[in-house]
């Protein structure tokens, strides 16, 4: 009997080091042409091929079906996450899928705070931006926000960062969204920046691009 429990005991500690050998440190949370959304426990972060993640994620190459990382010495091949937490079914996410216009930009109608808004998807901005013009006519309450300075093609100029109540697109809704206010009326588009889609799955297969809810 003993020599039995010695034995289950054995098979249990190999079959628990084998699972935690075969899941991988980094997650692939966005895919594109030569660049990806890469997650490991530092964060996430938006990296072209050849770069470093500021947690240390090398990109090596991607396309819209996986990426190849490198992360503490070690190669990961990675197609996009699935994982959620807990031990439940997962449900049936919301998803929108999005062609590009004839410059090659994805464009969309969503809103902020339930008003109607156009944004362009802009994976180069951080946050959720608009122009102060955009932002009064939305009814945002910007001034409130904290103040600060942001280049642009203009020049230097007055900003206000906020958090906008929710973000929607389609049928994806994403809550508590970093957004900065631009004093004037650039960007002339409201850019949907990676406040919004670092929250959201995305994938672009063929040229077309699709978000995916997370949560």
């Amino acid at each position: 009997m003993k020599g039995f429990l010695v034995v289950a005991l054995t098979l249990l500690t190999l079959l628990a080091a084998n699972f935690a050998c075969s899941v991988a440190p980094v997650e692939v949370v966005g895919l594109f042409k030569n660049r990806a959304v890469v997650r490991v426990a530092g964060g996430e972060a938006l990296i072209k091929v050849g770069e470093t993640s500021p947690q240390g994620v090398i990109l090596i190459s991607a396309d819209a079906e996986k990426a190849h990382v490198r992360y503490r010495g070690q190669d990961y091949h990675l197609s996009l996450s699935t994982r959620v937490g807990g031990g439940f079914k997962t449900p049936e996410k919301a998803q929108i899928s999005i062609a590009p216009d004839r410059y090659g930009q994805y464009r969309i109608r969503g809103s902020i705070n339930s008003n109607f808004a156009d944004f362009l998807i802009d994976t180069g901005a951080s946050v959720v931006a608009l122009s102060s013009e955009d932002a009064r006519g939305l009814g945002l309450l910007y001034e409130r926000g904290k103040k600060g300075l942001v280049q642009t093609a203009q020049g230097t100029v007055d900003s206000y960062f906020m958090i906008l109540d929710e973000v929607t697109v389609g049928n994806i809704t994403v809550y508590n969204v970093q957004a900065a206010v631009i004093e004037g009326t650039h960007p002339v588009d409201i850019l949907l920046g990676m406040s919004f889609l670092r929250q959201v799955g995305m994938q672009e297969v063929g040229g077309v691009l699709t978000l995916t809810q997370k949560y």
